[in-house]
Parts: structure tokens; sequence; C-alpha cells
């Protein structure tokens, strides 16, 4: 990955026979696939590792609502106006829905709901952390450098994690309102037949759309079918322990019928939701023992735990989101009484086991 969107691509490796993919890839990223009625599914291209975003078209009273954006690009606004001309020719567009807020699913969120003058429909958490996330900062805050001496990561360097603020040229003006998606509640647009799901730990409060009566999840990143969603704690939120929340979320979703059809953010749709889940379960105990086997034989620095989790090459965008999936592994297994962390005399915090 090389921006602020979702996963280390090598993070797991799920048995892919134990998913069905029912469909092929869009020909075109400007030619819809019917994939349910009502249903269609684009695929935007991305300039990253991760060289794609899944967004779909939903059918309601209307017209259509727009799930998920696409980076705010010269390429992407192309292809959305093509759509437009073609595919939705004499169509209307009623509504824009971003799953999450990461730039990938929110970057075009702003000029879609202006160019339609509709509304756009997120969840709290969701508009309100990206309302609020710093917008391109040139120089490291003292509270983020503060961060960076706890997880020991390397002085001549901590300039280079500003990195994680830099995509203000990939997300258009975000609208000054937006209609509030609740987990539990059904999607409040008329004709839509869906309820929202939410989860947790990748982003705040993640929306998913579930519709029991066509066995449907739009699931967005919280649930990939090739890689796991990155669970990160930021520099913004450095106390935060969101591993727990991810697999509580994963646990709710795994309650959801096997031979559901899932429409993921990123990858092929699929059947297989129960087996999945119990991959990335299986994946997230592995974590956590490499770190429990590393804090056995030495007391190591977050930094130091990044580079046994992920030994191989990452670039500086990377880097961040490893150390911050560490902390999120490491947090969770002092939550429970399995880890401890020391301050040592350079301000280091260094864990060992409990």
């Amino acid at each position: 990955m090389d921006r602020l969107t979702d996963e280390l691509t090598a993070t797991t490796a799920p048995d892919m026979t134990a998913l069905t993919f029912p469909f092929t890839l869009p020909q075109s990223p400007a030619e819809p696939v019917d994939v349910a009625p009502g249903v269609k599914w684009l695929r935007l291209p991305m300039p990253f590792a991760l060289d794609h975003i899944n967004v779909y078209l939903l059918r309601v009273e209307r017209g259509w609502l727009i799930l998920d954006t696409g980076l705010d690009s010269s390429r992407s606004r192309a292809i959305w106006e093509e759509v437009f001309a073609g595919a939705l020719s004499g169509e209307t567009v009623v509504g824009v829905i971003s799953t999450h807020y990461h730039v990938d699913h929110v970057g075009l969120a702003g000029y879609l709901t202006d160019r339609w003058r509709v509304p756009l429909y997120m969840s709290y958490q969701e508009y309100f952390t990206l309302s609020g996330w710093p917008k391109e900062l040139k120089k490291v805050p003292w509270q983020h450098a503060e961060f960076y001496r706890k997880v020991g990561f390397p002085e001549d360097q901590v300039d280079k994690s500003l990195v994680i603020f830099d995509f203000g040229g990939e997300i258009s003006q975000l609208p000054p309102s937006f209609i509030r998606l609740q987990g539990g509640r059904p999607l409040p647009v008329a004709g839509a037949d869906w309820l929202v799901l939410t989860g947790e730990g990748h982003a705040p409060e993640h929306v998913m759309l579930y519709s029991a009566r066509q066995g449907i999840l739009i699931s967005g990143d919280q649930l990939l079918p090739r890689i796991s969603s990155n669970v990160s704690v930021t520099v913004v939120n450095p106390e935060d322990e969101p591993l727990s929340r991810w697999l509580a979320s994963l646990d709710r979703l795994a309650e959801l019928p096997e031979d559901t059809l899932v429409f993921p953010g990123h990858g092929l749709p699929f059947r297989g939701i129960q087996t999945r889940v119990e991959e990335l379960r299986n994946h997230h105990q592995h974590q956590l023992q490499v770190v429990l086997d590393a804090c056995a034989e030495q007391s190591l620095s977050t930094y130091e735990i990044t580079q046994v989790m992920y030994p191989y090459p990452l670039n500086d965008f990377d880097l961040q989101l490893a150390m911050g999936e560490c902390l999120a592994h490491l947090h969770y297994l002092v939550s429970q009484g399995r880890l401890q962390g020391t301050q040592d005399q350079q301000g280091i915090v260094r864990y060992e086991t409990a």
C-alpha cells in the first residue's frame, strides 16, 4: 500500500479453494457488471500496490445509490462520467454512501454529491474522523514526536512519518453535512432493502449493508477475500486498542449464513463468510504468538517487534501501517495481561511477556 487506505498485502495467506468466486473481473472500469437484482459492480483503478477498489451501484425507489467512490483523480472522474453517460444514461443518482473514511472509499464523495446535488450517507464516527484528520502536516507535532520516541522509531526518520497525512490531492472537499447511518437500522432511503451493519477495528464505525432477502453482504474493507484489513493504532489515537473490537466484529459476521454472497471493497466477490472469518481469526492468533515468542527472549521496542512481524523491506507508508498493526497486537496482549511494557531511561517502551 502507498496511501491511507487499508491493508498490508502480505498479512495473510487464505485458502482460496475454501471460498467460491461466482464472478470474473469486469471487462472495463466504466462497464458495470450486474451481480444481483438492483446491484451493479464497478472496479476503479488506483495507482498503488493495491491497484483497484470495488464500488457498487444500488437500485432504490427513485434512482441509484453509489456505494464508495474511488480516489479523487482525473482518471476516476472520467470513468464516473463515462458511467453516467453510458450504463446510467437517463438514470438518476440519489445519494452517495461511503463505508468508511479512508481516501479510496470517500475520495470522490464531495465531487459526486455536488455533481448530483444529493446527500452523503456515512456513520457518525467515520464522517467526523475524516473531518478531524490532520491534513498534510509540514512539521511533526511534538505529540507525534513523543509517540515515535516511545515506540523506538529512529529519530532521523521521524519526518518521514508525515506521509500518513499526505493524501490531500486524492480527496475532494468533504460535504459540509451528511445523513447518519447507524448499525442495526434500515438504510434510510426510500425503496432500499438493506440493513446497516457496522464493524470496528479497521475503521472506527465501518458501514456494511446486508440484505437477508437476497443473501448479500456489502462488506467494504471489513471483510476481504485475499488480504487482511489493516488494524492499526495511529499516532492520532496512540493509546487505542482496536484489535479486540476487530475480533468482536468478526464474531458478528460469522453469525451470517455461510452461503452469503459477499461484495468486498477489494478483491473478487465471494461465498464462504464463516470460512473466511475463521482464517482471519487464525491469522491474528498467529501474529499474537509471533509477538509473544519474540518478547519471551528479550525486552523489545515496538519498532523492533514490527521488524519481527514484517521481516521484509517496507516503504515509508507501509512502515507506518505495519507499526500501527504491531501496536494493535501489543496493546491487545497488554490488556489481557499476557504482555507488559516498561519505559526505559531513553523514554522507549519495551515489552516482555508477563
